[in-house]
């Protein structure tokens, strides 16, 4: 569909009425003309018609599989459980539906695996994990400054993602080791994606510990460690039970530099900072102005439909088998010490 201005906007389809929804998509979607949302499916059928009165979604379809049959859609956004991502997103591209799934994209390297042979028979339909933190420019700034060696050699990062799981995710499927529970499977994402754009996850040794103190076995804090072959060091730790934090902390020979609550944009439109983090320098380098990173996802979403920007499936599966991989050397760690 065209707008006046004769720009394509794309027709989306809401796959899961969970609570992500509205502040990933439902929301943002009102500051982008290029995306309109326009039906929803849920297993729960009441869900679906709860959360289309709410965000005036036209069209509630009558199950997922009629959802994907909507020939005046463009695109579905899986809005899932974590085990049921695959699944959908190859059932969405078989239907000629473009896709956007909720990270994580993939729980397995098996997952991941055919999602890569279903887009390569889908070669005209984009696949894109929903990772939003990925389009912000804080990171390419970044990036820029560590590329430039304007304070020297990269020696080590240190990154915590720590949210406090209400009532132990009791009911959530972050509480269910079989569909992906667990605080580094919910959050250890962030922190490889933010490597991968900065420094690349190759050449990499991994150490991983938890105690997998979690309801049912999953792991509630989990402390995880990449050693480069340059001598870089990564450290990441992600809890369900520690107090709130979402900061990258980054070690060079000259100065030390933060991103404190990274994850603040997520709730709506907000400055993130880059600052010095010395005792005689806590200036801040770059502030960036408000912006929602939703927002920003859709915005990029529309534009690798449009072909105006690469799709990203390949960097995803690489986290995935990358984080499955640490997940693994936790496991043996815990069995074996």
């Amino acid at each position: 569909m065209n707008t006046g201005s004769g720009k394509r906007t794309y027709r989306l389809g809401l796959l899961g009425a969970s609570n992500i929804a509205g502040p990933a998509l439902l929301e943002p979607a009102r500051y982008v003309d290029s995306i309109t949302v326009s039906a929803i499916a849920n297993r729960t059928q009441a869900k679906a018609v709860k959360m289309a009165e709410a965000y005036q979604i036209p069209c509630i379809a009558g199950s997922p599989d009629e959802l994907l049959a909507m020939e005046e859609l463009d695109a579905i956004v899986i809005a899932l459980s974590n085990d049921l991502h695959t699944e959908w997103a190859i059932k969405a591209l078989e239907a000629g539906k473009h896709v956007l799934v909720e990270k994580p994209i993939a729980l397995t390297p098996e997952e991941a695996d055919r999602l890569k042979a279903a887009a390569e028979r889908t070669p005209a339909l984009r696949l894109v994990e929903g990772l939003m933190v990925a389009h912000h420019p804080w990171q390419q700034i970044l990036k820029s400054i560590v590329d430039s060696g304007e304070y020297g050699q990269l020696r080590k990062i240190r990154t915590r993602i720590s949210v406090p799981a209400k009532d132990r995710h009791s009911g959530n499927y972050r509480s269910s080791k079989p569909k992906g529970g667990g605080a580094f499977a919910d959050l250890g994402c962030y922190w490889l994606q933010f490597l991968q754009a900065l420094v690349g996850l190759q050449n990499t040794e991994v150490s991983a510990h938890s105690e997998f103190a979690g309801p049912d076995g999953c792991d509630w804090t989990f402390q995880a460690a990449l050693r480069y072959s340059s001598g870089l060091e990564a450290e990441c730790l992600t809890s369900f039970e520690l107090p709130y934090r979402a900061s990258h902390t980054l070690y060079f020979d000259r100065t030390v530099l933060t991103v404190p609550d990274f994850f603040r944009a997520i709730k709506g439109f907000y400055k993130i900072k880059i600052r010095h983090d010395l005792s005689e320098n806590r200036s801040t380098l770059h502030e960036f102005p408000p912006m929602n990173y939703y927002v920003n996802q859709l915005e990029a979403f529309a534009e690798m439909l449009d072909g105006h920007r690469a799709g990203e499936l390949e960097p995803s599966l690489e986290r995935v088998k990358l984080q499955s991989r640490i997940m693994s050397v936790a496991e043996h760690e815990r069995v074996h010490r």
